[in-house]
């Protein structure tokens, strides 16, 4: 880089000499809970919506106090400070009270995709050491086998439990579940609720390690990575700070609408940790397909804040029901995967302004963000965050030029040290305190980033670099395209070649189309060389994009 900090410059005034005090990364990110029953014990804290409109709250005291119980139960099952809690949840009331009731008994705890096969659950327990699961009884049954393998303690929640009799017999009956869980012991959410409520107060310190976060495993297998109580206080300060110098405090009250799972990391630190320690709501919607379960969310609450995905706000702009309702929405906030500029561009002008972001899972979620304003610089991910360095380095390990691709290094107060029990992953991307992310990137003068590519997507044609974000944006501004994924497949006279998998609105669509729909926009290396149309492309549970499943069918 031709200059130290270049972002420095287009930071408000009030942050270009920020720097993190060091109280802010002591104690337990479950002082949250404890702070907001002290200072808005009645106010709501999350409140989960269900496709009927059927509703119920949790206030912060509410949070505070079950999450003591929950605590206090943990404990009791002989769990030692330090073991490791598996939470496989959807987006539900139970989610805060779990993760605030092990941290409170001193645990950690790995969060877990409820829609895992249980040879993926069975991966993630052994390689975490998971002594605990609590699980949502709608998918019981697939995690049997695991509990009974490894010998783990089982705690099954229902979407019924906070809601009273005839509501709570209503959902069971429409769930239809049919446990087969005979042979195994375990406790309901609810009892293990009743059974803490009634033990002595638990005084345990908090583990250094709150959470063993699993990497998106879209390049490979996941990696576990460890993420200390010191690392989210810090990010979550981080983001505070970095919204409040543009004015635009989150205030107690507020609304933040929770598509996304909470077991993400994006969602788990902006709409969790962040509004939950402002003293905002949690809207929770517990699934989010169809765009339909929404609806009742936005009809019946004043959402002023959102996350998704791409795929996310694309969807929610062809919904009639959503854009020709008024809308209370001040921000949005993308991130996950790229951000299209036809969906930032149709937004910005019908919705509000939304904000793309960057981070990644070894950086506690952030790294960047677009400033909250009226004037959003489409196409960048942002400023970094205060407190938070970054770097474009090129192979031989150099800083870049302002606007010349690079790989993205990161270093702060929010980023691990290390994979969990993945010595040479370790050494290979975290070198002399950075962390190299393996994606592509340019920074301009003002300091704004720009993400090319993953280092590993990035095909390589002729010996020309073909970035895939780059196409797939081109093809989805075809207004036939619903979505679109492009990698790169071996080829005998090009080395590789540029394939693309479409979605279409419309089944009159044909290859040659596209084709020529990219050669007004690409240069001729970059032009597909392979066009399949496929019903639906593979996709993470935030809605990103699996480029890797593309390329390796299971």
């Amino acid at each position: 880089m031709t200059a130290v900090n270049p972002w420095l410059k287009s930071y408000p005034v009030s942050l270009r000499d920020y720097q993190m005090q060091a109280d802010v990364t002591q104690g337990s990110v479950a002082q949250f809970a404890v702070q907001g029953a002290r200072q808005h014990p009645e106010r709501h804290a999350f409140t989960m919506v269900l496709p009927n409109g059927l509703q119920q709250s949790l206030t912060f005291k509410q949070v505070d106090d079950l999450s003591s119980a929950f605590a206090r139960f943990l404990v009791a099952q002989g769990l030692q400070r330090g073991d490791v809690v598996a939470i496989q949840l959807p987006t539900s009331l139970h989610y805060p009270i779990a993760v605030m009731g092990a941290w409170k008994a001193g645990l950690i705890i790995t969060n877990m995709n409820p829609l895992y096969t249980a040879r993926e659950v069975a991966l993630q327990i052994q390689d975490s050491n998971a002594k605990l699961l609590i699980a949502a009884d709608l998918f019981a049954n697939t995690v049997k086998p695991v509990v009974e393998e490894y010998g783990l303690q089982l705690v099954l929640t229902s979407i019924s439990d906070f809601f009273a009799e005839p509501f709570a017999s209503a959902i069971r009956q429409h769930l239809g579940i049919q446990l087969e869980l005979a042979s195994i012991q375990y406790h309901t959410f609810t009892d293990a609720l009743h059974l803490g409520e009634q033990l002595p107060e638990v005084q345990r310190d908090a583990y250094p390690i709150a959470l063993y976060q699993y990497t998106g495993g879209t390049t490979g297998r996941s990696k576990g990575a460890p993420l200390t109580h010191a690392n989210l206080l810090a990010v979550v300060e981080m983001a505070q700070v970095y919204v409040n110098a543009y004015e635009i405090a989150i205030e107690p009250g507020e609304m933040i609408l929770t598509a996304l799972p909470l077991y993400h990391i994006f969602a788990f630190n902006f709409n969790f940790l962040l509004f939950f320690k402002l003293g905002a709501c949690n809207v929770l919607v517990p699934n989010p397909r169809p765009l339909s379960n929404l609806k009742p969310a936005f009809a019946h609450f004043k959402i002023g804040w959102m996350t998704g995905v791409d795929t996310l706000y694309a969807g929610l702009l062809a919904e009639p029901w959503f854009t020709e309702t008024p809308l209370h929405l001040k921000y949005v906030v993308s991130g996950g995967t790229a951000l299209r500029s036809s969906t930032a561009t149709q937004w910005q002008q019908r919705i509000c302004p939304i904000l793309e972001g960057y981070g990644l899972t070894e950086t506690s979620c952030f790294v960047s963000l677009n400033p909250p304003t009226d004037q959003v610089k489409l196409g960048y991910v942002g400023l970094p965050l205060p407190a938070c360095e970054v770097r474009i380095v090129g192979e031989d390990g150099q800083d870049l030029a302002f606007g010349e691709a690079g790989e993205l290094a990161v270093r702060g107060p929010h980023v691990i040290t290390e994979y969990l029990n993945q010595p040479q992953e370790s050494q290979d991307s975290l070198r002399a305190g950075w962390f190299f992310t393996g994606d592509m990137a340019v920074m301009d003068e003002q300091g704004f980033l720009q993400i090319v590519d993953r280092k590993k997507d990035i095909i390589l044609v002729s010996g020309f670099n073909v970035y895939p974000n780059e196409v797939e944006g081109v093809i989805a501004e075809h207004p036939d395209v619903l979505e679109v994924a492009v990698i790169g497949r071996p080829d005998d006279n090009t080395g590789e070649a540029v394939y693309a998998y479409i979605c279409v609105r419309t089944g009159a669509l044909t290859a040659a189309a596209i084709i020529e729909h990219c050669r007004q926009q690409l240069t001729a290396y970059k032009v597909p060389k392979h066009i399949e149309f496929r019903e639906q492309l593979p996709k993470s549970p935030v809605g990103k994009i699996l480029r890797a499943q593309l390329r390796h069918p299971q």
